[in-house]
C-alpha cells in the first residue's frame, strides 16, 4: 500500500506517535481503570521486574566491556560519540600481478653461441661487415612482432637492402624481443633465433624481411614452428642447409645471445621499435619515402 494519498501528499500522523488512538467508530472500547489497591500491587511487581532487568543489563554490559567493547544498534562502539562517522574498512591488498616471462632466460648466460655476422656475444648483427671506414652507420632496432616494424620494412626494406649491398652505409641490426614480455609469449625469441639460424646460411636479411611480410594480422598470435620453417624455405634455405637450420631452430641455439642482445639494446636507451639511428642520431622519418630515406642515409643526415 502506498504511503501517499491519491494527490501525492503523505498521510498525517498524530503529534505523539505513541499516544493512544481516539475511540472512533470501529475501535475497541476504553477499559475501566482498576481499583487503587490493585494498581499498587501491579506497580510493586513492575518495580521488582525493572530492578531485576537493570541488574541483568549491567552484568551483560560489564562482560561486553571486559571483552574490548561491542557495538551499539547504530554500529558505534559503546561510549563513542554518536555523531562521529564510523571507521572505513580497509580493502584487502591486491594480489601481486603475474610476472611476465623472461625474454629468453631469467638470468642470461655470460656467453654462448654467436650467429654469423654478429659483433660478439650479445652484440648486433652487421649486414655488410666489409663496408669501408668513413661511411655513415645506420643502426636499426626492430622486434619481429612489432606491427610498426612491419610497416617500416614495407616502406624502407628495399632501400635498406640496397644501402647495405652498395656499402653506402654500415647497416647494423639490433634484433629486440621485448614484445615477448608485453604479449606474454615467446614468438619474438623464436623468430629472432630463426633469423640468426638463417644468418648462418647467409640469409639473415632475407629471412627477417620475409618474417615481417608474414607477420600475423593480430599482434600476439605469433608464428608456429611450421610457419618459421616455411619462411626459411621461401628464402631458398633448402636441402642440407634446411636440415641445419631446423637443428639450430629446434634447439634455440641462440637463446642466450638473444637475451643478452635485448639487455644491451635496452641499456643503450632505445625503448621502442622501430628505431633508426644514423651516426648515433635518431632519424626523422616523417614524410620520407624509400628514395628519401636512402638519400638521407647516404648523406649521413638524420
Amino acid at each position: 500500500m502506498s504511503l501517499q494519498d491519491p494527490v501525492g501528499q503523505p498521510p498525517e500522523f498524530p503529534a505523539d506517535p505513541f499516544a493512544g488512538a481516539a475511540n472512533v467508530a470501529g475501535a475497541a472500547p476504553v477499559a475501566t481503570p482498576p481499583p487503587a489497591s490493585s494498581r499498587r500491587g501491579v506497580m510493586g511487581v513492575l518495580v521488582a521486574a525493572v530492578a531485576v532487568l537493570a541488574i541483568v543489563v549491567a552484568v551483560l554490559l560489564g562482560q561486553s566491556m571486559s571483552r574490548g567493547g561491542g557495538t551499539t544498534a547504530s554500529g558505534a562502539a559503546p561510549g563513542a560519540n554518536p555523531a562521529a562517522p564510523a571507521a572505513t574498512a580497509t580493502a584487502p591488498a591486491p594480489a601481486p600481478a603475474a610476472k611476465a616471462p623472461a625474454t629468453a632466460t631469467s638470468k642470461p648466460a655470460a656467453t654462448g653461441p654467436v650467429p654469423t655476422g654478429a659483433v660478439g656475444f650479445g652484440g648486433p648483427l652487421v649486414l655488410n661487415p666489409s663496408a669501408p671506414a668513413g661511411v655513415p652507420t645506420l643502426d636499426l632496432y626492430e622486434d619481429p612482432q612489432c606491427p610498426i616494424c612491419q610497416q617500416f620494412e614495407a616502406i624502407f626494406g628495399t632501400a635498406i637492402a640496397e644501402v647495405a649491398k652498395n656499402n653506402e652505409a654500415k647497416v647494423v641490426v639490433h634484433t629486440m624481443t621485448f614484445l615477448d614480455r608485453n604479449l606474454r609469449n615467446d614468438s619474438s625469441v623464436r623468430a629472432a633465433n630463426a633469423a640468426f639460424c638463417a644468418a648462418d646460411q647467409g640469409k639473415f636479411r632475407e629471412y627477417m624481411s620475409a618474417t615481417f611480410a608474414a607477420q600475423p594480422a593480430q599482434e600476439g598470435v605469433g608464428w608456429t614452428e611450421a610457419q618459421l620453417a616455411t619462411i626459411a624455405q621461401s628464402v631458398s634455405i633448402t636441402g642440407s642447409a634446411l636440415d641445419t637450420w631446423k637443428t639450430c631452430q629446434q634447439g634455440l641455439t641462440y637463446a642466450a645471445h638473444i637475451a643478452a642482445l635485448e639487455i644491451n639494446s635496452e641499456r643503450s636507451g632505445v625503448n621502442g621499435t622501430p628505431t633508426a639511428l644514423l651516426n648515433g642520431k635518431k632519424m626523422n622519418l616523417s614524410g620520407l619515402d624509400a628514395a628519401g630515406f636512402r638519400a638521407a642515409v647516404k648523406a649521413g643526415t638524420a
